[in-house]
C-alpha cells in the first residue's frame, strides 16, 4: 500500500488472473478455489494479454493480444494449415458470486497459415451495468487441440472517469497498450472514450518508495502525501504523443473534482528485468544483514561488491550462476505481477514472492489474497494474508498482515538463500 493512505484504485491493463480448467468445476465461488496458477505464468499454454475499454456507460470492449503460434495448426479441406480458437466470456459480480443471469457470449476466430507466429489483436464487445465493479471470466479454447484455459479480469465502471475509460498507446507499439507501464524512452498518447475530449489534467508523483519491511516487522511507513510533485495539462491536439522523462506515476484526469482517472507508471528502460549493478544491488536487501548491506552500499564498485556477495553465498561459479539466475528471475516476475505505484519486487507481495517463491495455494477474493506455502491446514504451512488497498491510482496494491509468528519462517527462508540454495525451488 502507499503508506499511510486510506485509499489508493491498477488501471485496465493490470495483470490478469487465471487458472486451469476452472470452467469445468461448476463452482459458484472462486474465492474457495486454489488460484495458485495466477503466479505460475510459465505453466500456461496460452499467454494472452488483455485490456478493457468502456465505450459507453453500458458497453465495453475487450482487446486481446494473442500469440497465434500457441494454437494447433492442422491441414484443412482446402489443403491449407489453419488453426481456430473460441473466446467465451462471462460477466460475474465478484470472485465470491458467479451467477448465470449476467452477460455471456462467445466468438470463434480462424488463423491462417500466413498468420502463424504472429501476435494479433482480437476484439469483442460486451455489456456491463453502469456504475459497477465486476469480474470478467474469459475462456480461450483451442478448437483443434480440445484444450482451454480461463482468465479473470477486473472491471471498474464506477465512474465515467474510471481508468478503463481511457486508452494508451506508444509510438510503434500495440494499440492499445497491454502492459501497465512505459519507460522514460517511450512516447505515449492517451485518449478518452469520448473522442471530443482532448485536454487532460496530469498529476505527477516522482518519488522513491521504501522497501517493504519483513513480514514480522511493525515498522511504520511514512504517511503518503497526496499532493502531487508537479502538475501539467496535456492537450492531444497540441502535443499528440508525449514523453515522460521522470520515473514515477502520472494520473490523467478530465475532471479533477473526481479522484478517479487513468494512472500510467514509468520505470527504467530494462523493466521488468533488473540489469544494472545499482538495480541488482538494491534487490539483495531482503537476504542481507543491515551492516552487510550498508558496507556494500558505500562500495564505489557495485559490480565487484555484488560478484563477491553472490560468490560467497554460492561457493563456486557454477552454483553461484544458478543462484543469481533464480533470484533475479523472481525479481522480474514480481515486477510483472505486482507493480503499481512502485516496482513489484518492492511491494509486500513482491517481498514474499522473492524470498519464498511461488505459493502452493492462493485464495483470492474481491478484497484480499491468502497465500499458503505447504499443505493447507498443516501445522507446518506458512500463511500470508494480503488486504487490497483502495485508492485512485492502483487496484494492484495489497498490504500484508504482519505477524510476529512469521519471524521464524522468514529467517529460515533467508538462511537457505544464505547457504547458497534456492528456497522453495518449484
Amino acid at each position: 500500500m502507499i503508506a499511510g493512505s486510506s485509499s489508493f484504485r491498477t488501471f485496465y491493463f493490470a495483470p490478469a488472473f487465471f487458472c486451469f480448467f476452472l470452467a469445468c468445476t461448476g463452482t459458484k465461488d472462486l474465492s474457495v478455489v486454489n488460484l495458485s496458477n495466477v503466479y505460475r505464468n510459465t505453466d500456461h499454454v496460452f499467454h494472452p494479454e488483455f485490456s478493457i475499454r468502456h465505450l459507453t456507460d453500458s458497453t465495453s470492449s475487450l482487446h486481446m493480444l494473442i500469440n497465434t503460434n500457441e494454437f494447433l495448426f492442422s491441414r484443412q479441406n482446402n489443403d491449407q494449415f489453419n488453426a481456430s480458437f473460441t473466446i467465451r466470456y462471462r460477466l460475474a459480480e465478484a470472485y465470491e458470486s458467479i451467477k448465470d443471469n449476467l452477460d455471456t457470449g462467445s466468438v470463434s476466430f480462424r488463423i491462417t497459415e500466413e498468420e502463424k507466429n504472429l501476435k494479433k489483436i482480437y476484439d469483442l464487445k460486451f455489456r456491463i451495468p453502469a456504475k459497477s465493479e465486476m469480474l470478467l471470466l474469459v475462456t480461450i479454447r483451442d478448437n483443434q487441440k480440445n484444450f482451454e484455459e480461463e482468465f479473470y479480469l477486473p472491471i471498474d465502471n464506477t465512474s465515467k472517469q474510471s481508468r478503463q475509460s481511457f486508452t494508451a498507446r506508444i509510438i510503434n507499439g500495440s494499440v492499445p497498450l497491454f502492459k501497465n507501464y512505459i519507460s522514460t524512452d517511450d512516447s505515449v498518447q492517451i485518449t478518452y472514450r469520448d473522442p471530443s475530449v482532448k485536454k487532460y489534467f496530469v498529476s505527477a508523483y516522482n518519488r522513491h518508495f521504501p522497501l517493504a519491511p519483513p513480514p514480522f516487522s511493525f515498522d511504520q511507513r511514512a504517511e503518503f502525501n497526496e499532493v502531487p510533485d508537479s502538475t501539467f495539462t496535456y492537450d492531444v491536439n497540441d502535443t499528440g504523443f508525449i514523453t515522460l522523462k521522470k520515473q514515477g506515476f502520472y494520473h490523467f484526469q478530465i475532471d479533477t473534482a473526481d479522484e478517479n482517472g487513468f494512472t500510467l507508471y514509468v520505470f527504467h528502460g530494462s523493466f521488468p528485468s533488473v540489469t544494472s549493478p545499482d538495480q541488482m544491488f538494491e534487490c539483495v536487501r531482503y537476504i542481507t544483514a543491515r551492516r552487510e548491506f550498508e558496507e556494500m552500499k558505500v562500495n564505489p564498485n557495485k559490480r565487484a561488491a555484488m560478484d563477491k556477495f553472490w560468490l560467497e553465498l554460492g561457493g563456486n561459479p557454477e552454483r553461484t550462476k544458478i543462484l543469481i539466475k533464480k533470484y533475479y528471475t523472481r525479481i522480474r516476475e514480481a515486477n510483472q505481477y505486482f507493480s503499481s505505484y512502485t516496482e513489484g519486487w518492492r511491494t509486500d507481495r513482491g517481498l514474499v514472492y522473492t524470498v519464498f517463491g511461488k505459493p502452493n495455494t492462493v485464495y483470492k477474493s474481491s478484497t484480499a489474497e491468502s497465500w499458503i506455502y505447504g499443505t493447507p491446514n498443516s501445522a507446518l504451512a506458512v500463511n500470508f494474508f494480503f488486504t487490497k488497498a483502495i485508492n485512485p491510482f492502483s487496484d494492484n496494491d495489497y498490504v500484508l498482515t504482519r505477524e510476529p509468528l512469521l519471524e521464524g519462517s522468514w529467517m529460515r527462508a533467508v538462511d537457505v538463500w544464505r547457504q547458497g540454495r534456492v528456497y522453495n525451488d518449484n
